[in-house]
């Protein structure tokens, strides 16, 4: 969560100077603004994109997990499973 504090804080501040160097008539000040916040951008997609594919793989195994458990009558590994999924659904709501 703090990255994601960090990224908007970044994204902000660079669109900030971006604006401040075009109304200042400064080329530099607006490009490193333009940086800063694209690279805040990207790398809060790509948190965005590796939470997003570590709750699918909770999902994935979670569901094996559940249906093994379901067919050999091993109620904790189906309850693991389960616990599992919705461990899934949560990162990738959260994501």
């Amino acid at each position: 969560m703090s990255e994601q504090i960090t990224n908007a804080f970044h994204s902000a501040l660079g669109g900030a100077k971006q604006s401040l160097g075009r109304a200042v008539g400064s080329e530099q000040l607006a490009a490193e603004g333009a940086a800063e916040k694209a690279t805040a951008e990207t790398r809060s997609a790509t948190q965005t994109a590796q939470g997003q594919a570590q709750g699918l793989a909770d999902n994935i195994t979670g569901r094996a997990k559940s249906t093994v458990g379901a067919a050999t009558g091993t109620h904790t590994l189906e309850t693991k499973g389960h616990l599992q999924q919705t461990a899934g659904d949560v990162r990738r709501t959260v994501n």
